[in-house]
């Protein structure tokens, strides 16, 4: 008599006649011919095995600690303290106070929320290993068919990556490519399909997160035009520092659209001169054309000076589409919109805002009027990040919505002064564009009135600035953490500000330094900078500026700029080591005729912020030389401009940086310079 429980017999599979040993093999086995999933999750996706259901609930819908609210991290502004003016601890400090320097202000007490840290994604990567040799062993086709179930609704579940480019787009974007090669050089060629994704992923992981008018998790690369494409692909190129492919593909995206252009107007002119009736292109063809121009011109703007002529020229090509888009038309988000619908809006909106801020951009650093000025913005502000950044449907309608807001309305209501409340918080990105508007402010103002700001206008303007910064500090999305996942706006944001707190305190123009070789730079031929309370506000942002980095750790800094430093930052840094060096040499000419009683109170804490930021760097022994009050002040300048000089060393992304370390060079090695 056979020993154990008799063996039952299980029918083959009914589909294909496969033969399994135990039923629930079979059952298996069986749903994946009819597509049967039993096993559902509450947000509505359903498997055909438990285990896969535990897998899903367990990454997608993990179980959220409750956190307790932490006291705020920011400091109580109180003028009536006067060693406010530097913080020992801080390091726990966010934006300086906006009482500062202001005793009628009244202080503003604000407590940011504290957002925990988030699981890091490497954890949830997985790599499946090539499959073994198969084998006659039943239980082997056991393991395979439990295997294939698991990899197919793995594929499922997964969205494809928005970068994946299969052989078939490949192809296609290599025969578009081949059609305009009489207007490519000669040396550019088009990268392997696996750099090329490799490209599209840098830029739509990284890149885009600057400059995000490019929705990530919606984008397809056969929905999109080539010129398009090989734009974000010379962006990405360039973050992975593969210069020499991010010009090539830069010359091909160009040569590629100006070529679309031209054709389009050529056809124009023969339908009017024909008597055609006018007829407008489609504004998803031309919302492309503005993208790719954006990354075309940011790209020019900022790498080797011998493109920033393309980029200039370009800029006036996408002011006009920018006009034509109806930059100045109101955008209101209808009711009931849908997440798709959304995108579409939310993705002009930001389009046409980063076009802005490009030729604000160009307005600080190469001195040159901006082509879209304040009052022709009519767009409501973009959104929080969280709803942009949403992967779904269901993601978004979750997400926290802001108020909808228009550029015009805030802009204005900070000049009133009106401190903002909670719920009209604006996004991260809407805080970046109202400081370019204030900076675009103060450059009208001033080239106005003959390089001089009537004191009503900085008092207007101050008060501007220090509304901004009230809702700034609102504002969630707003942090100074330099890896932190809400994005770089908060961080850039601030540069700005203290930007803004320099322009306003002299005409100050650093393509003279930049981008000429024949212009001498000096204390005596610099703007003229006034020992006035409004300098005091610029010189303190300006300390604070170099405070971060030393924090951070001036070689760190040097070798590894990547995941904080943007064009912003930069162009931030010049002016303000330019400043520190001039304001000292000031101060230093000021006791060197009247002694330290010369200076006033405000004046001798700045020096105290200035040395102590000195003290923590490897430069601190230049304090420690023996010689009078005003030849140990004028040795700081020297040693600030050398910090900044050391800040700017190692590798850069952008070709800009390395100009700015060659003008600190020439102001540090030529006195007279």
């Amino acid at each position: 008599m056979p020993r154990g429980r008799p063996r039952t017999t299980v029918a083959p599979c009914q589909f294909c006649g496969k033969q399994f040993k135990r039923l629930e093999h079979l059952i298996r086995h069986e749903r994946t011919h009819t597509n049967e999933k039993p096993f559902a999750c509450q947000c509505g996706q359903r498997f055909t095995r438990q285990d896969l259901l535990a897998r899903h609930t367990k990454l997608s819908h993990p179980v959220r600690p409750v956190l307790t609210e932490e006291p705020s991290l920011s400091p109580k502004a109180a003028m009536a303290d006067p060693d406010f003016f530097w913080d020992p601890n801080f390091t726990m400090q966010d934006l300086l106070p906006v009482t500062l320097f202001d005793i009628n202000f009244p202080p503003v007490d604000t407590t940011p929320s504290i957002q925990p840290p988030r699981t890091s994604s490497f954890s949830k990567f997985t790599s499946r290993l090539p499959p073994l040799d198969d084998t006659e062993d039943d239980t082997g086709s056991e393991a395979e068919a439990a295997a294939n179930d698991l990899v197919n609704e793995q594929a499922k579940s997964i969205p494809p990556t928005p970068w994946s480019i299969d052989e078939f787009e490949y192809e296609k974007i290599h025969e578009h490519v081949q059609a305009y090669s009489r207007l490519i050089p000669s040396d550019c060629f088009l990268p392997s399909r696996n750099a090329f994704v490799r490209y599209l992923e840098t830029y739509l992981r990284c890149a885009q997160k600057f400059f995000p008018f490019i929705h990530p998790s919606t984008f397809s690369v056969r929905d999109r035009d080539v010129e398009l494409i090989l734009a974000m692909a010379a962006v990405g190129s360039q973050y992975r520092y593969e210069f020499s492919k991010a010009y090539a593909l830069y010359f091909m995206s160009k040569a590629i659209l100006l070529e679309k252009i031209r054709i389009d107007n050529n056809q124009s002119a023969s339908d009017l001169l024909s008597g055609q009736p006018f007829i407008n292109r489609d504004k998803s063809g031309k919302m492309g054309r503005i993208q790719t121009f954006i990354l075309l011109i940011n790209l020019a703007s900022w790498a080797d000076r011998r493109l920033l002529p393309d980029a200039l020229s370009m800029s006036s090509q996408l002011a006009v589409l920018v006009r034509e888009s109806g930059i100045s038309r109101l955008d209101p988000m209808p009711e009931n919109v849908n997440w798709l619908s959304w995108i579409a809006i939310e993705e002009r909106r930001r389009t046409l805002s980063v076009a802005y801020v490009l030729f604000n951009l160009h307005c600080i650093a190469f001195d040159i009027p901006p082509l879209i000025l304040n009052h022709e913005v009519g767009l409501f502000l973009p959104s929080y990040g969280e709803q942009w950044h949403s992967t779904n449907a269901t993601q978004w309608r979750r997400a926290p919505r802001q108020v909808e807001l228009t550029f015009q309305d805030r802009l204005s209501y900070l000049f009133s002064g009106a401190n903002p409340c909670k719920d009209g918080s604006v996004s991260s990105f809407g805080n970046y564009l109202l400081i370019h508007g204030l900076l675009q402010r103060i450059y009208i103002d001033r080239h106005g009135s003959a390089g001089l700001l009537h004191p009503d206008n900085i008092k207007s303007i101050e008060t501007a600035l220090r509304a901004w910064q009230i809702s700034w500090e609102l504002t969630d999305e707003s942090t100074l953490d330099p890896l932190s996942p809400k994005g770089p706006f908060g961080l850039s944001a601030t540069a700005l500000l203290r930007l803004a707190y320099i322009r306003l305190s002299r005409d100050f123009r650093p393509c003279q330094i930049l981008f000429s070789d024949n212009v001498e730079y000096s204390s005596t031929t610099s703007p003229s900078l006034e020992r006035s309370p409004h300098s005091d506000k610029a010189v303190l942002h300006a300390a604070h500026a170099l405070s971060i980095p030393v924090r951070l750790g001036v070689m760190v800094m040097a070798t590894n700029k990547t995941p904080i430093w943007t064009v912003e930052h930069s162009l931030c840094s010049f002016e303000c080591a330019l400043i520190l060096k001039d304001w000292l040499e000031i101060i230093s000419t000021t006791i060197r005729s009247s002694g330290t009683e010369g200076l006033r109170k405000a004046e001798r804490k700045l020096l105290g912020i200035i040395t102590e930021i000195i003290k923590e760097t490897c430069l601190a022994e230049a304090l420690d030389v023996l010689e009078d009050d005003a030849s140990h002040i004028q040795r700081m300048a020297s040693t600030v401009l050398q910090l900044w000089l050391e800040i700017f060393q190692g590798t850069h992304i952008l070709e800009i940086d390395n100009t700015i370390r060659a003008g600190l060079e020439k102001l540090l090695t030529n006195p007279l310079v």
